[in-house]
């Protein structure tokens, strides 16, 4: 996988030359309740003024397709949106919003000459839902949204202005994720989605995460709960949402040790065709349920941890291990190890039924919601400590629960290279994820 990326960051250096054909795909991502019916679409903008399209398959993040326009737009870009395959709107640093129609992405990326649509637009962000709704930012802070009426639009299918929000929308990315659904980030690292009424008058606003996404300088989303980052250095980071209408991010599955691609993202705007996949009802939110059990957990004290498993005897016996193996039992796992009452050997247990992953040197690991974390190696020896992953965060850091922690359950951001825990003070060795999630 590890040279799939490497050689993805090439393509992305050396899309002057080539020449590959598009793949097209029929797939449903790993963790995501998606259906998509080809390669994810993305267009971009590079600094010198040409169009960059790009196609990613939706299943590993693999980039499968890089052209680059030998043309420029012939204007400075300040936001963009990609309403269908063949259709971007584009404005202007002059305010002047244009339909730039793309004539073939395939062997090259060819397209006509920009059309002036109108004037007066100086929003911010754009993105549109792919469901005849465009919106965009307002340097004070307002969300608006415009009905498109046409897949090519003319100079009057563009209209209907409406104000959703004013003075909270200070916002550094914004991408559509479905209808009148929105993602966005804030400075602050706060991902943050949006539900706007059928109506344009009301929203809902839910914060997905609270930390960890201020480095992203855009994000894409052709829909279905898949979320794209692209970080300044050029890395591509994706993520994936079991659910990307329940307004949690407790079911976001991460990606940081397989990003789409550790270098070569050049664009300075980016924009998914926002109607490459949808997303269907979660079949299983395992691994959200075993996260918000942990939460709801947080502050019980060693005089109540009898709850957790009998033994426990008010703290008698360390009691991280039964913590750990209750959240899983009560979301619902069968056969968890509920007699087994040493750290370490929760972590052997899941080196024996195929369900551990280390934690190497150099790397994060795969660490997902619901996980339980294992400090020290995995064996039956004494010492060591389990936590459950409630968030895992675009940098590296994990929102974990933990009982028997300062004689609680406590609830705390580790960076997991350098997490320390149990008496003998370890690292973490790996990860150990439920059965069937």
């Amino acid at each position: 996988m590890f040279g799939n990326r490497v050689r993805a960051a090439v393509l992305a250096f050396l899309v002057l030359l080539s020449g590959l054909a598009t793949t097209v795909l029929t797939t449903t991502p790993a963790s995501a309740a998606a259906s998509c019916a080809g390669g994810v679409s993305v267009y971009g903008v590079l600094p010198d003024g040409r169009l960059s399209y790009t196609t990613i398959d939706p299943d590993n993040g693999n980039i499968t397709h890089v052209v680059v326009s030998s043309r420029t737009l012939g204007f400075t870009a300040k936001a963009v949106a990609t309403l269908n395959f063949n259709t971007v709107l584009v404005t202007s640093t002059a305010g002047v919003l244009y339909r730039v129609d793309v004539v073939t992405n395939s062997a090259s990326l060819t397209f006509n000459d920009p059309i002036d649509l109108q004037h007066g637009w100086t929003h911010n962000l754009l993105s549109y839902d792919g469901h005849g709704h465009l919106y965009g930012t307002t340097s004070g802070g307002s969300l608006l949204q415009y009905l498109v009426s046409a897949t090519k639009p003319g100079t009057n299918q563009i209209g209907q202005r409406r104000e959703i929000g004013s003075g909270g929308f200070a916002l550094k990315t914004l991408a559509a994720a479905g209808d009148d659904r929105l993602i966005a980030t804030a400075s602050d690292g706060q991902l943050i989605s949006y539900a706007v009424s059928q109506t344009g008058t009301t929203y809902t606003r839910a914060q997905l995460d609270d930390a960890g996404w201020q480095s992203f300088e855009n994000l894409v989303s052709p829909g279905g709960g898949l979320y794209y980052g692209k970080n300044p250095d050029g890395a591509m980071y994706w993520y994936e949402d079991d659910n990307p209408a329940d307004g949690s991010g407790t079911d976001i599955a991460y990606h940081l040790d397989d990003p789409v691609a550790s270098r070569g993202w050049t664009q300075y705007l980016l924009s998914a065709d926002p109607a490459g996949c949808t997303s269907t009802t979660p079949v299983q939110p395992l691994r959200s349920k075993i996260a918000t059990l942990a939460t709801g957990e947080v502050g019980t004290t060693e005089a109540s941890c009898d709850k957790y498993n009998d033994a426990c005897n008010q703290g008698a016996l360390d009691w991280c291990a039964m913590f750990a193996t209750w959240t899983w039992s009560a979301a619902g796992v069968s056969g968890v190890p509920r007699s087994t009452y040493v750290a370490r050997a929760l972590g052997k247990w899941g080196v024996d039924h195929g369900l551990f992953k280390y934690r190497s040197s150099s790397t994060h690991g795969s660490p997902k919601i619901g996980d339980w974390v294992i400090y020290g190696a995995p064996d039956g020896t004494t010492g060591g400590h389990v936590d459950v992953i409630t968030a895992v965060h675009p940098d590296g850091t994990l929102t974990v629960v933990g009982g028997n922690v300062s004689n609680k359950v406590t609830r705390r951001v580790i960076d997991p290279d350098t997490a320390r825990s149990g008496a003998d003070n370890v690292l973490i060795s790996g990860y150990v994820s439920p059965p069937g999630a």
